[in-house]
């Protein structure tokens, strides 16, 4: 009985252990918006939303906070803007930027759906609202 206790204390330790070490990742790069946009994570990146006028601009970032190449990528927009919905496609503009445009005027109320498939990666969904 007492082993058994022993073992299941000896587990929530380590358990406990991994969940603060795996915190302490999560808060150890800047999760901050360097452009200006709003940013929403996936499980692989950290994606800023600059959107202005009828215009988008997707920042993306690896994880680990890192720029990441978007010459490969592919990536779409489901705007959602007084109260008709365009789909936008966001072509790679350089570095780690995909821009687009359309007819909308992306202002309070927004919302944006990005679908994004990197390289090597399978394919991420994420939905930003504008305040």
């Amino acid at each position: 009985m007492i082993r058994r206790f022993a073992l299941g204390l000896a587990a929530l330790v380590i358990g406990a252990g991994l969940a603060m070490a795996d915190e302490g990742h999560e808060h150890a790069h800047d999760h901050n918006a360097k452009n200006g946009g709003i940013v929403e994570h996936t499980s692989h990146h950290h994606l800023e939303l600059v959107a202005k006028g009828s215009t988008l601009e997707l920042y993306v970032r690896h994880e680990d906070g890192e720029e990441e190449d978007t010459s490969g990528a592919k990536a779409s927009a489901t705007v959602l803007a007084d109260g008709k919905t365009e789909q936008v496609t966001l072509t790679p503009a350089g570095g780690n930027i995909l821009k687009g445009a359309g007819s909308f005027n992306a202002g309070k109320g927004t919302t944006i759906v990005v679908s994004l498939t990197m390289p090597d990666h399978e394919p991420e969904q994420v939905r930003f609202k504008l305040d």
